[in-house]
């Protein structure tokens, strides 16, 4: 499998595109992040969303932007991400 491969996404050179999958990784930049009720983040370049769940749990409003069309396709049927 090519390692260009992330969850049926082929990364994007000209995005840099780098994909989070180390459940430790994840869960340490979250903690360093420490998000609180009653803020708001905007994440810049969520991708396949490894860390838009666990922050966007712990947040009032989490804004997501990606650039990248084939993502943010995917991230608008994302089911957290369709919460209100």
């Amino acid at each position: 499998m090519n390692n260009r491969v992330h969850q049926g996404h082929l990364a994007r050179k000209r995005f840099g595109q780098n994909f989070l999958n180390d459940q430790f990784v994840i869960e340490s930049i979250v903690s360093a992040i420490n998000p609180q009720k009653g803020q708001a983040m905007v994440e810049i370049g969520p991708g396949l969303a490894a860390l838009t769940e666990p922050v966007g749990e712990r947040l009032d409003k989490l804004t997501v932007i990606e650039l990248d069309r084939d993502l943010a396709a995917r991230l608008q049927t994302h089911p957290f991400l369709g919460r209100s």
